[in-house]
């Protein structure tokens, strides 16, 4: 897979919006086209920046030259404004504009032409308050929307380890504040998808937990990011630590290696991903002591060598 990093502001990492799994393909590729023009500078030169337009490879996004999904994905686009802020000349500004205004397929061609106007490149340029760096092959490759938006999050914040945020925050940020009311189903159909997802083809992953803080429902999402090497299957690299010192509990490392010989035994045939999801919900249940420890070493015993064909 050829590596082309995106920068992307950091503004438009957290913005509240609500695009389809095409659009936002739209998009990242709008985004390749204004790699050379981002700036630290709040407001561009008019006279250098009016319409912009950017040649979307038709195959490349809907495949079979069905420039009828690029264009009614462009259309749907111009009736989704969003809404920024900026300063200037001691004045304060609120805009509302579209990110595409035009879009234009000549017959036979395999291209969409898009449109941008002056005032969405403002948004989509300023760099100044931060900024992203993702992947562009791989955004362009995670099938779900919520998976798109939780990777640029992860690739946000994978230097520092891990990021946590109100629920209510993820929510409005994915549009999503009437959908999957219920906790299990915002993990089973956002969380936990887009987690699968990263594993298999990403360059960060992430694990995840949701707390109840200061309240009785639960209100807080943390997450914990995992840089992958990309040529390593299955996306272990971060998952050794935990499942290694989750066997220690039942093989202390003063008596012998086992935990090591099984972690390693684990790593070496990519199944520490599998594993991890195995034995995580065992920890979770010891450490809120509604498992003791002798039924944790017996459950420990059992899963390797009924999963995993390991004997101890």
């Amino acid at each position: 897979m050829e590596s082309i990093a995106l920068v992307q502001p950091n503004r438009v990492t957290n913005a509240r919006y609500d695009f389809t799994a095409l659009q936002k393909n739209i998009i990242y590729k709008i985004y390749e086209s204004l790699q050379n023009h981002l700036t630290k500078e709040k407001q561009l030169n008019q006279d250098l920046f009016r319409n912009f337009v950017v040649s979307v490879p038709v195959s490349f996004l809907a495949g079979n030259k069905n420039h009828t999904k690029v264009i009614d994905a462009a259309k749907d686009l111009m009736t989704k404004p969003f809404q920024f802020d900026y300063d200037k000349d001691n004045k304060k500004y609120t805009v509302a504009t579209v990110l595409v205004h035009t879009a234009k397929h000549q017959h036979g061609s395999d291209t969409v032409e898009l449109t941008v106007p002056f005032d969405a490149l403002s948004f989509l340029l300023y760099i100044g308050s931060g900024f992203t760096i993702y992947q562009m092959p791989i955004a362009l490759s995670l099938k779900s929307k919520h998976s798109k938006r939780i990777y640029e999050l992860c690739c946000r914040w994978k230097d520092k380890g891990g990021f946590n945020m109100s629920l209510q925050e993820l929510r409005q940020m994915l549009c999503l504040e009437k959908e999957y009311e219920e906790i299990s189903m915002f993990r089973k159909q956002v969380l936990d998808k887009a987690k699968k997802e990263l594993k298999a083809s990403s360059d960060v992953w992430f694990e995840y937990d949701i707390k109840k803080i200061k309240s009785r429902s639960f209100n807080w999402v943390y997450f914990s990011i995992f840089a992958n090497d990309i040529k390593q299957q299955n996306a272990e690299k971060g998952v050794y630590p935990h499942v290694y010192n989750f066997f220690l509990i039942s093989f202390p490392a003063i008596i012998n290696d086992k935990a090591l010989r099984i972690a390693d035994l684990l790593a070496d045939q990519n199944r520490l991903g599998e594993a991890w999801e195995k034995f995580r919900p065992i920890i979770e249940k010891y450490n809120s002591n509604k498992l003791d420890a002798k039924h944790l070493v017996n459950l420990t015993k059992k899963i390797l060598r009924e999963d995993f064909g390991i004997n101890n």
